[in-house]
């Protein structure tokens, strides 16, 4: 999905990422980060957010919650986190990153909320009454209020499946008289998911957009002050910053735009530059078909194309089709339509494409000093942050 345009963009990352494999320094099923890109990405986000007047948290699933990469957008002006779920918070707060939003898209288990309060989140997502009482009471127990948000949906909206849960429009009213009179919560503000999305040309509002803003009104006039924030998360960019300004959202959660992967960046262009390979192996073939070492699919990654070779200039010319894994497939390998292609096992594989890393079994391998000539391997974590050398 985003291949030409990293070769175009970024193609030292792509060179380096085929030198390491080749040398062994890394493994296939391995992402590799561009940290100076991924720095320089978030300083751009959090110049046109200052710009516009929007405040963003960092969200780092998509990069395998890696923990130098965070501290490196930290560093460059987006400070606090989102995270996706409370594994992810405990990670990054150890990590000496400062949580932003917790609780969305993945409330805290029971035996959890004392501990993420212990980190002082800034916000708490919450999608139900009885988890603003457990978070009143575990904060009643620190002797201060937490700020929670409440996560709403509409009769129209849309939800990914295995993401349901909010609070219910018309029953919007209620809750807040019920959470109201909770001692050690206060309601800061009103969240939805997705908010944006790509329509195949732009970036454009959702219905649920619409909703937030429709419950962020009802909120205040119930509260009788104005929110704190008006979060509307999914497709954060600095193309789409001007437009949740417009739209009256304070808060974006910029994700894929940190490695230049939003369906946008597809098309030249854009302000943030791609930041992000894949790197996998030759393992074996049959007939017109090759095989590559799995691990790094994501269902939703739309991987079109890859290239083959044992160095980059080889592979201008060696681009080849991938076969679409069926969902109920493991990805113990991928399928690419090599036809009469002379193929050895050993080669590498490059691919780019969109994907949510913290769900894979790969490793990522941290590099800097691309962009001024000077290419260094950093590090080499796991799929969920934690260094492996």
């Amino acid at each position: 999905m985003f291949l030409s345009a990293t070769i175009s963009q970024n193609p030292r990352l792509a060179e380096y990422a085929v030198y390491l494999h080749q040398k062994g320094q890394i493994r296939p099923n391995t992402y590799v980060l561009d940290l100076d890109v991924i720095r320089d990405n978030a300083a751009k986000l959090a110049e046109k957010a200052q710009k516009h007047g929007l405040n963003l948290y960092m969200m780092t699933k998509q990069i395998g919650r890696n923990p130098e990469a965070a501290k490196a957008i930290a560093d460059s002006g987006i400070h606090k986190a989102v995270a996706v779920d409370p594994w992810e918070a405990l990670h990054l707060a150890e990590s000496g990153i400062p949580l932003g939003n917790v609780g969305h898209l993945v409330q805290i288990p029971s035996s959890m909320v004392a501990s993420i309060l212990d980190h002082r989140p800034e916000v708490i997502t919450v999608f139900s009454t009885e988890k603003a009482r457990e978070i009143s009471e575990a904060a009643r127990t620190r002797h201060r209020r937490q700020d929670i948000m409440l996560k709403v949906l509409g009769k129209e909206d849309m939800v990914y499946p295995g993401q349901w849960g909010g609070f219910r429009e018309e029953n919007l009213a209620e809750a807040v008289q019920t959470i109201k009179g909770l001692p050690g919560v206060r309601i800061a503000g009103v969240t939805a998911f997705p908010c944006l999305l790509y329509d195949g040309e732009d970036i454009v509002p959702t219905s649920n957009f619409h909703t937030l803003i429709r419950c962020a009104r009802l909120l205040e006039d119930i509260l009788d002050r104005p929110l704190d924030q008006i979060n509307a998360p999914s497709a954060t960019c600095c193309a789409s910053i001007p437009l949740l300004k417009s739209l009256g959202a304070t808060h974006g959660e910029p994700g894929h735009a940190l490695t230049g992967t939003t369906p946008l960046h597809q098309h030249a262009g854009q302000p943030e530059l791609p930041a992000m390979v894949y790197i996998s192996e030759i393992s074996h073939r049959d007939h017109e078909v090759a095989y590559a070492y799995g691990g790094g699919y994501y269902r939703r990654s739309q991987i079109q194309q890859a290239m083959i070779g044992r160095s980059l200039d080889e592979m201008m010319n060696r681009r080849v089709s991938l076969r679409k894994l069926e969902p109920e497939a493991i990805d113990y390998t991928l399928e690419l339509e090599v036809g009469k292609m002379p193929v050895e096992a050993g080669e590498t594989v490059l691919l780019a494409f969109r994907t949510q890393i913290f769900v894979t079994r790969s490793e990522v391998a941290v590099v800097s000093g691309l962009q001024t000539g000077s290419p260094q391997l950093t590090g080499i974590y796991d799929s969920l942050g934690k260094q492996l050398s």
